[in-house]
């Protein structure tokens, strides 16, 4: 009986020693890897020469398949409560369809040959991070929110050889709540700091709002997503907070 006590409060010393020996890494900043649907206005997008628009190459209801990366530097906090941060992000999306061409009759026809637009975001942002959720009350949400200056790049491809190209700036506002993921198996995440550097884990939905639209040059390739109204989409992603 001895024993089987005095190992006990052996174990137990060992598990208080080995918690109060963690201590988690500084953290400096973030990376994410996230998401989401991107559809611009049909018909206000110019994909050809003959001017055909968006809709009637890709069709009306088409999204493009959006994939992006941020890395934000983590500058300032207020300890337990937020972190202040710049984030420059770097995406990539695309949408193919049949080239269409007007034939000398002036009706619309079908070619062999295929279309593509190719859209390359680019993002400067200003990040605020809430921790005071899962610091000091335990609960593993992560309120955050972005905004900043973007830049879209486009080009268009038909039958191999780039057609149009330009850019579009405008800027975006990005809402968000990420869930962190170190509750799960706090062991594991712990040891993923120590060995790692990776501080919290998150997967997070964000609200993109994105009017890029040339500030109003109408010269300008408009690029905002119309996933939720005139100018939204959803995005859904990964955060490693470092």
């Amino acid at each position: 009986m001895k024993r089987l006590i005095l190992l006990a409060v052996a174990t137990l010393c060992l598990l208080s020693s080995a918690a109060a020996a963690y201590v988690p890494s500084p953290r400096y900043g973030a990376f994410e890897l996230r998401f989401g649907p991107h559809r611009p206005d049909s018909n206000a997008i110019r994909v050809t020469d003959e001017a055909l628009s968006y809709g009637d190459v890709f069709g009306a209801r088409e999204s493009m398949f959006r994939a992006e990366l941020e890395l934000d530097w983590q500058f300032a906090r207020i300890k337990e409560v937020m972190s202040f941060g710049v984030g420059g992000l770097w995406g990539f999306m695309r949408e193919e369809g049949k080239a269409l061409y007007v034939d000398d009759t002036g009706a619309m026809q079908e070619s062999s040959d295929t279309t593509a637009l190719n859209v390359m975001p680019f993002g400067l942002v200003g990040v605020i991070r809430l921790d005071v959720l899962h610091e000091k009350l335990s609960v593993p949400l992560q309120p955050y929110f972005k905004g900043g200056l973007a830049w879209y790049v486009w080009w268009t491809r038909t039958a191999g050889e780039t057609d149009n190209s330009g850019g579009t700036p405008g800027f975006i506002l990005m809402p968000g709540l990420a869930i962190q993921l170190d509750w799960i198996d706090e062991t594991t995440a712990r040891t993923f700091d120590n060995e790692v550097g990776v501080n919290n884990s998150y997967i997070f939905f964000e609200y993109v709002y994105a009017r890029v639209e040339g500030f109003g040059d109408s010269g300008k390739m408009p690029l905002s997503p119309t996933n939720i109204g005139a100018h939204g989409t959803w995005m859904v992603g990964l955060c490693l907070e470092f």
